[in-house]
């Protein structure tokens, strides 16, 4: 893309100008998602972790639960609906026709190519819901689920990593959120090795709410006219790194708040404790699945 064609090109009065590709939704829309995706893990975590017992440990595991029906696999679901729902609006629903790949010269079709990057992310999530119920209803290896999950998340970020073009105000948001997405899948394969360390299980769900905010306020600071923002002066990229760390600090400091909260009602109503530190089982299960038994603690009311 010519940079300087897009820099001479005309604006309105009272409006700065925006990247060329994505949108304000196409920001929003996943930004929500893995708020609620975050919120609904770290709840899960804080759950659980307050039902466990020496007899019945804590055990980070790639999904959890819902509340009701129990006996459903509602997350894996989820994933593997979602983002199928998700490759036909990249590909197909919302279009005029279908988003093609190549050109009739045998080139790539260039402008199609986001919808088949933003395709190819869903897709692995929905092998890694697919691998969730295959590891619910048979027997595969442990943590193969939590490893499925990694990738999925490694897959986002390289996809995404190569997405890093613009200005600086651009690139400097993206980057952010590509180390956001990288750092979750690092805890994701430690928490396969370490999946009695509740700590390391609650940065997760942390993470990924994380990467839902910044997806919120990238589209608000690339995609509105707010002159704090405008890609041509240095300050508004100067604030990029400050923004960021400020809201990092106050998701880790809600989620504080959260597991306080918690902990109250668990100690006052429910009558158990405990302190925010593991349960280490010594077992070594060599498989995964299916799964009804070891959710049992999680179900338990």
């Amino acid at each position: 893309m010519d940079m300087a064609k897009t820099a001479a090109a005309p604006l309105a009065p009272g409006t700065i100008r925006h990247p060329t590709h994505g949108a304000f939704k196409g920001h929003l829309l996943p930004g929500c998602f893995f708020l609620i995706w975050g919120t609904y893990w770290l709840l899960s975590v804080f759950r659980l972790h307050f039902r466990s017992s020496e007899k019945k440990p804590f055990k980070s595991r790639a999904w959890y639960p819902f509340l009701w029906p129990k006996s459903v696999p509602i997350e894996p679901l989820l994933k593997v609906v979602f983002p199928f729902i998700g490759i036909n609006g990249e590909l197909w629903a919302g279009h005029d026709h279908y988003r093609h790949l190549y050109e009739p010269d045998g080139h790539f079709t260039e402008h199609h190519l986001q919808d088949w990057q933003h395709s190819a992310m869903y897709l692995a999530f929905l092998l890694a819901g697919f691998i969730d119920l295959m590891a619910y209803y048979t027997q595969l290896p442990a943590g193969i689920d939590q490893g499925a999950l990694a990738m999925a998340y490694v897959i986002e970020g390289l996809l995404f990593s190569f997405h890093l073009r613009g200005d600086l105000l651009d690139v400097e948001i993206h980057t952010l959120l590509v180390i956001t997405i990288f750092l979750t899948a690092v805890v994701m394969f430690a928490e396969i090795q370490h999946n009695s360390n509740v700590l390391l299980s609650a940065l997760r769900p942390i993470l990924v709410i994380m990467q839902g905010v910044w997806f919120v306020q990238a589209a608000f600071i690339l995609f509105r006219d707010n002159y704090a923002w405008d890609p041509d002066y240095m300050g508004s990229s100067m604030m990029v790194p400050v923004l960021y760390v400020t809201w990092f600090m106050a998701v880790v400091f809600v989620s504080l708040m959260v597991y306080l909260g918690m902990n109250l009602y668990y100690q006052k109503v429910k009558k158990t404790y405990r302190p925010l530190s593991t349960y280490t089982n010594n077992s070594k299960n060599t498989e995964a699945g299916p799964f009804t038994a070891d959710l049992d603690s999680a179900e338990e009311v």
